[in-house]
């Protein structure tokens, strides 16, 4: 990165509104004694890097940022801002990784008349297209009842929370149904133009990763198994023939580890490390049915595991009911 560049990314950031009014990013903006702060330094690094390979990046990005405050303390700009972290994370890995032949980037392409896009398509010369959409739900709810809770449903089963001793936190599968359907939607004109498009749905979740595992695989009820709980009026399961894989990322933590500019948790250098494959934590890779193969290329890129190589950790095998000690709902 010039120091041309540096100059001109950090005075558009510090000339608008995330330093003039309240925001979130307002301090790791901000210039301190000895300059940008680790936050600061690695974003705008970040934002660079993806412009110089896919130009206006870096400029739509702040405006979006830029939209994230003027609202003291408000919760819902914070996890917007997250998810804008997630996204950033994902976009930056793929446009940097070392692709085999030519390759270029569309920022939130379209195809057809729909409006709909996903975060970015990649061309990689001889192989085809990839679509990928970025997810990052709002979990701040959730995590407060299920650090209270003693008891935790995963699965919809035939269990009734009202059997149970005690405060119960329920499955977050719908959040997981939502995104598929979204991406769905979100790649179908791709494929219909384009056979040899290929698609990812990237969730990025907290350390909890046994929670959309479970959404996705679970024999009861998993979104992407013939028992699925998302079923049409005549009681078929839906497919999301348009989304080829969904790749789980327990990430969510090292955001706001950056955000509040302290050391990263696990095998990664900073809070915008993508991460390697024999990196802790691991990225899991859940193929879709009801999808397309995804070439091998697509997958070296992604670096996620399959769920049954990693089936001898406990938090990559989806499950039904956790029991949690020490919770403060009694």
């Amino acid at each position: 990165m010039s120091v041309d560049r540096w100059q001109a990314l950090s005075k558009r950031i510090q000339d608008g509104p995330i330093l003039t009014r309240w925001h979130w990013l307002g301090w790791n903006f901000s210039t301190g004694p000895e300059g940008f702060n680790h936050f600061s330094s690695l974003t705008i690094a970040a934002l660079d890097a993806v412009d110089q390979l896919m130009p206006g990046y870096a400029e739509e990005m702040i405006k979006r940022l830029e939209g994230m405050g003027g609202r003291e303390g408000n919760m819902r700009d914070y996890e917007s801002i997250v998810a804008w972290l997630a996204e950033l994370l994902v976009v930056h890995h793929l446009v940097t990784y070392r692709w085999e032949g030519l390759c270029t980037f569309s920022m939130e392409p379209t195809a057809g008349n729909s409006p709909k896009n996903p975060e970015i398509l990649i061309g990689l010369e001889g192989l085809g297209s990839l679509g990928v959409e970025v997810k990052s739900p709002d979990l701040t709810n959730h995590r407060s009842l299920r650090s209270r809770r003693p008891w935790q449903i995963l699965a919809r089963t035939e269990l009734d929370p009202a059997d149970l001793d005690a405060a119960v936190t329920l499955p977050v599968d719908n959040k997981i149904k939502d995104f598929l359907v979204s991406a769905d939607a979100k790649f179908a004109n791709f494929r219909a133009a384009d056979p040899a498009f290929r698609s990812i749905l990237v969730i990025v979740w907290d350390d909890f990763v046994n929670e959309p595992l479970t959404a996705l695989l679970a024999p009861s009820c998993g979104l992407l198994t013939p028992n699925s709980f998302h079923r049409d009026p005549a009681g078929n399961a839906i497919e999301y023939p348009n989304v080829d894989a969904v790749l789980l990322m327990r990430h969510q933590h090292q955001l706001r580890l950056g955000m509040a500019n302290r050391p990263p948790a696990g095998d990664r250098r900073h809070f915008l490390d993508y991460g390697s494959y024999d990196a802790f934590p691991p990225h899991v890779l859940v193929p879709n049915p009801a999808g397309r193969v995804l070439e091998v290329k697509w997958v070296e890129a992604l670096r996620g595991w399959r769920p049954e190589s990693l089936s001898h950790m406990a938090e990559y095998v989806p499950g039904e009911l956790i029991v949690w000690v020490d919770c403060d709902d009694k």
